[in-house]
């Protein structure tokens, strides 16, 4: 068990929930956005296009945000990125309102509403980068995966919650689309104020001259990265191809195929929260154990997934898999975090986001067309590249991976 002197500082709280807030943002988004972007007349094409160039920009611009971070501070970087989030969830729903008021022509709106996904990808991908150059500045070595196991809890808080404060605002407002994007971007503004001000009142002067420029390929990175792919791959799996999975394989006898899937990510989401906040951040686990236990556990859960039959078997799949994404990501940016220096921070936490988005941007061309095959092909697949990464780790621990 770790102790109250070793538990990491408590501010972390406000960076998780700032994330929350994000978090919240980007499950409404998928939610809502692709029918009503729909409804105006747009093509599944179009749909994913703007979701794609957001993404391409976050992968882009998040390790320059982290070295930023490094060069200026975190506080400035953090605030922008909520700026960005925030103005974009806001004019992203106006857009689409004034669009079906026909206050907008129809040919500015497929533009606009990509500007302003894009906004989000240029700035809103400076807030993981700062904020896990914090964590790092706030923690020590056996504090770090406690502290960025509470941060990834709130982005997992924050998936689960959002749908439900949608459902509320909608049902309060009547429908209408702009309270709960406004409601969560006010928040996230007021939130990202707070912490802010908390960064200014608590930052450490630091002389970060001549720090070199840290490189992906860099070998303290690279492994790191290696298994962010991974779990951005096997996340963006499940997201892609589980609603069709559900209706194609497990739902047989008229269960409603939304209701079988919501629940599903939220144990996904709640599975994730459970491994942060009472496995990693209450006891004392070397963080290569954490990515082997929880690489084991994607694998088993793939296979439980390729097999599966009923909506029991699903969801056990879903809560294994949450697990082992809970496992895996906080060892994984502990151990990129402990490899590099403390001038290095930021830089290493914008690598970091910048695989994140990759699944979302490879899997339509990989992952689908093996669906199209055979619907268990993806989950197979999966569970082989889990296997192959577990070989990885075991092979190269003691040059790579020995945090």
């Amino acid at each position: 068990m770790i102790n109250e002197q070793e538990k990491p500082h408590k501010s972390i709280w406000l960076l998780s929930a700032a994330l929350a807030c994000v978090g919240a943002g980007q499950s409404t988004v998928f939610i809502l956005i692709p029918s009503e972007v729909r409804s105006l007349g747009f093509s599944e094409f179009e749909v994913g296009l703007i979701f794609s160039i957001s993404a391409l920009a976050w992968m882009i611009f998040s390790p320059f945000w982290g070295r930023l971070s490094d060069r200026f501070g975190r506080g400035s970087i953090f605030l922008l990125g909520m700026i960005g989030f925030a103005f974009s969830m806001a004019s992203f729903a106006a857009i689409l309102i004034s669009a079906q008021n026909l206050l907008l022509p129809l040919a500015l709106v497929f533009p606009l509403l990509i500007l302003t996904r894009l906004i989000n990808g240029l700035l809103g991908s400076a807030v993981r980068p700062a904020a896990g150059g914090r964590i790092a500045d706030l923690t020590s070595p056996t504090t770090r995966t406690a502290g960025f196991a509470r941060f990834d809890a709130g982005w997992q808080f924050g998936v689960v919650i959002g749908p439900i404060v949608v459902g509320v605002l909608l049902s309060i407002f009547n429908e209408n689309l702009l309270a709960p994007f406004l409601f969560i971007a006010l928040l996230g503004l007021l939130i990202g104020f707070y912490n802010f001000k908390n960064m200014n009142e608590t930052a450490q002067p630091q002389d970060y001259e001549n720090t070199t420029k840290l490189k992906f390929y860099d070998s303290r990175v690279w492994p790191s990265l290696l298994v962010a792919s991974f779990m951005g791959i096997s996340n963006a799996c499940l997201v892609l191809t589980s609603a069709l999975y559900t209706k194609d394989v497990i739902v047989t006898s008229g269960e409603s195929v939304y209701a079988v899937v919501a629940i599903g990510f939220s144990l996904v989401a709640m599975s994730g929260m459970f491994a942060n906040l009472f496995i990693v951040d209450k006891f004392k686990i070397r963080p290569l154990n954490l990515i082997k236990w929880g690489c084991s556990l994607i694998l088993v859960s793939y296979l439980f997934l390729a097999n599966a039959t009923s909506i029991s078997n699903l969801y056990l799949s879903l809560i294994m898999f949450g697990l082992g994404s809970g496992l895996i990501r906080p060892g994984n940016v502990t151990i990129l975090s402990l490899s590099v220096s403390p001038k290095e921070q930021g830089a290493a936490s914008g690598w970091m986001g910048t695989v994140f988005p990759i699944g979302h941007l490879i899997t339509p061309f990989s992952i689908m067309p093996l669906y199209m095959l055979s619907p268990n092909l993806p989950y197979l697949a999966i569970s082989f590249l889990a296997l192959l990464l577990i070989i990885f780790i075991l092979l190269t621990q003691k040059k790579y991976f020995y945090y």
